[in-house]
C-alpha cells in the first residue's frame, strides 16, 4: 500500500494540480525538478531554489562513487527542499550497465535520505528492438521485485519505472505490473531520444499507453521532459512531474529556449527576455563572455523559461483552458502537429469540468478534437430523441450570439408547425434549441470566418444525426452570415436522399 499522500485540486483534460507530501514537505504537481549533479553543479543551487524550484532530482550513483559509505545527500547538493534521485538508470542508458546491483541502490537512496527515490531500472532507448525493449522490461520488473524489502521499509518514496519505448504493448504490460507493486508514484522512462529528435508524437504515445495502464491515485512522473513546449503537453496527457538537465546541457552548446522552442545564441542579435540573466546584459555581450560565465547565464535563462511555461501552464489548467494553452503550444513546431493521440482524447474529456467561469474559444480544425466539441457531439448523437418527424434547421451564421433569445419563439413557433427545432454551430454542429442555454454552446467565441474544413466536418456530422434521427425531411432557415454553411448543409442532406427545403 502507497503511503504517499497526493491530493488533486484541479483538474482540466487529463491535468491535475495536485500536491504531494513528502516527509513533512510539499510539492504543487505539476513540477518540474532541474537535474543537479552532486559533485559539479555548475549553476548553484541556491539560485534554482531562489527561481521557486521547491523539488530537484540528482544522481545516486554518481554520489555512491565519491561516497560509498554514504553521505546527507541534503546538505551534499546544499538543497533543503524536495530530493529526488535517479539510481543509475540513465547510466545503464549512456554506456551499458553500471557497477550495482538493484538492492545495493535502493539501500544506499534509503540511506542518503532521499525524498523520492527511482528502483536501478534498465531504460529501454530509442531506438530498440522488440527483444531489446522485452529484455529492458524484465529487467526492470525483475528489479523492482528485488528491491521490494527495501521499499517496503519507507521512507523514502518510491518510484516505479515503466519502460518499452515506443513498444506500446510492451509499455502497457511494464505499467499494468509496476502499479501491482507498492510503489508511491510512477515514472515513465526512455523519451530522452525521442525529444531530442522532435519525435513528440511517439513521446505522447508512449505516455498514453502507459497512462492507460496506471491507477490514477497516484503522481506519474516523466524522465527527460527538457523541451518548454513539451511541459504543456505532458501535463495535458496527466504526466504531474517531470525532469531534466536540457537548461543545462543547452547552455554548453550556446543553445537559447523560449517557449516556440529553441534558439541558437550565435544567431542572434537580442535577447526576447526580461528575466534576471537576460536583463542583465544583451546578446553581443553575452556571445563575448567567457565560456564558463556564458554557460551559466545561459542556464539560468533556460531555466527561467522552463519555469514560466510550467505556471502558465499551471494557470491554464486552473482557469479551465488548458487546451486553449496547448493547441497554441503546438504551434511552436511542424513536429507537435497530431501529437495528441486518439487514445487520450476521451481521458482528456473525463478530466474536464462541464461548466466553467469563462467563454470557450474556438479558433480551427484543432479545436473539433476539443474535449467540450466531442462530448457535446458524443452526447446528441446518442441521447437526442426526436419529438417530431420533420426538423427546423437555423444556420445563424453571424446571429449565433442571439441564438439564446431566438431558441424560445422558435420553438413554439415551430411546435405549432409539426416540427422540431435545432441550430447549426460552425463546430459544435447540430444543437437542438433545448441545449442552447447549456455551457458552452451559447458560451463560446469563433472566427467571424470559419474554415471549410471546419464547415465540411460539422455538415458531415449534422447530416448523420439526422439520418441516425430518422426525420422525414429537413426545413432550412438561413439567417444573414449564414449562407456558405446553408449551401454545404443542403448539398450533404441532398446527398444522403434526406428531403430538405429552404426556408
Amino acid at each position: 500500500m502507497s503511503l504517499a499522500v497526493f491530493e488533486v485540486t484541479d483538474t482540466d483534460l487529463a491535468g491535475r494540480i495536485g500536491r504531494l507530501s513528502v516527509g513533512g514537505r510539499k510539492i504543487e504537481t505539476p513540477a518540474f525538478l532541474p537535474v543537479v549533479h552532486p559533485l559539479k553543479q555548475q549553476v548553484p543551487v541556491s539560485v534554482i531554489s531562489g527561481m521557486g524550484f521547491g523539488a530537484v532530482i540528482t544522481n545516486a550513483y554518481i554520489t555512491m562513487a565519491r561516497h560509498p559509505e554514504g553521505v546527507d545527500i541534503h546538505s551534499l547538493i546544499g538543497f533543503d527542499g524536495v530530493i529526488m534521485t535517479d539510481s543509475g538508470g540513465y547510466q545503464v542508458l549512456e554506456y551499458g550497465s553500471v557497477k550495482a546491483e538493484p538492492v545495493q541502490m535502493a539501500e544506499y537512496q534509503a540511506k542518503i535520505g532521499s525524498d523520492i527515490a527511482v528502483i536501478l531500472d534498465e531504460p529501454t532507448g530509442y531506438p530498440a528492438s522488440r527483444r531489446h525493449a522485452e529484455s529492458t522490461v524484465e529487467n526492470t520488473l525483475r528489479a523492482a521485485r528485488d528491491s521490494l524489502p527495501v521499499i517496503s521499509k519507507k521512507p523514502p518514496l518510491w518510484a516505479g519505472p515503466v519502460q518499452g519505448g515506443t513498444h506500446q504493448d510492451l509499455v502497457r504490460r511494464s505499467a499494468r505490473s509496476i502499479a501491482a507493486m507498492p510503489f508511491d508514484l510512477f515514472a515513465i522512462g526512455s523519451p530522452v531520444e525521442l525529444m531530442n529528435g522532435y519525435r513528440f508524437r511517439e513521446v505522447s504515445s508512449l505516455v498514453s499507453a502507459a497512462k492507460g495502464a496506471l491507477p490514477p491515485d497516484r503522481p506519474v512522473h516523466l524522465f527527460g521532459a527538457g523541451h518548454p513546449f513539451m511541459i504543456p503537453l505532458a501535463v495535458a496527457l496527466g504526466c504531474d512531474m517531470f525532469d531534466s538537465a536540457s537548461y543545462i546541457l543547452f547552455a554548453k552548446e550556446g543553445r537559447y529556449m523560449t517557449s516556440e522552442g529553441v534558439r541558437h545564441l550565435a544567431d542572434m542579435q537580442e535577447l526576447p527576455c526580461g528575466c534576471r540573466a537576460c536583463s542583465s546584459t544583451d546578446a553581443p555581450a553575452l556571445k563575448e563572455m567567457p565560456p564558463g560565465e556564458r554557460t551559466v547565464k545561459l542556464a539560468v535563462h533556460n531555466l527561467s523559461v522552463m519555469r514560466d511555461e510550467l505556471v502558465t501552464t499551471r494557470e491554464a489548467l486552473r482557469e479551465g483552458r488548458l487546451w486553449d494553452h496547448l493547441t497554441y503550444r503546438l504551434r511552436s513546431h511542424p513536429s507537435l502537429t497530431g501529437s495528441v493521440p486518439e487514445s487520450m482524447l476521451e481521458l482528456m474529456e473525463q478530466g474536464t469540468g462541464i461548466d466553467k467561469p469563462r467563454a470557450l474559444f474556438l479558433y480551427d480544425e484543432a479545436d473539433l478534437a476539443g474535449p467540450e466539441v466531442r462530448r457535446h457531439r458524443e452526447r446528441v448523437m446518442a441521447r437526442h430523441s426526436k419529438w417530431h418527424e420533420r426538423l427546423r434547421l437555423v444556420v445563424p451564421g453571424d446571429g449565433w450570439d442571439g441564438a439564446f433569445m431566438m431558441a424560445q419563439s422558435l420553438v413554439r413557433e415551430a411546435d405549432k408547425d409539426g416540427l422540431d427545432v435545432a441550430f447549426f454551430h460552425p463546430f459544435f454542429s447540430v444543437v437542438p434549441a433545448a441545449l442552447v442555454p447549456v455551457y458552452p454552446l451559447s458560451q463560446n467565441g469563433f472566427p467571424a470566418v470559419v474554415g471549410r474544413g471546419v464547415l465540411r466536418d460539422s455538415v458531415s456530422f449534422l447530416s448523420s444525426f439526422v439520418k441516425k434521427q430518422g426525420y422525414s425531411g429537413v426545413q432550412v432557415v438561413c439567417r444573414e452570415g449564414g449562407e456558405a454553411a446553408a449551401r454545404l448543409i443542403l448539398r450533404s442532406l441532398a446527398a444522403r436522399r434526406i428531403p430538405v427545403s429552404r426556408a
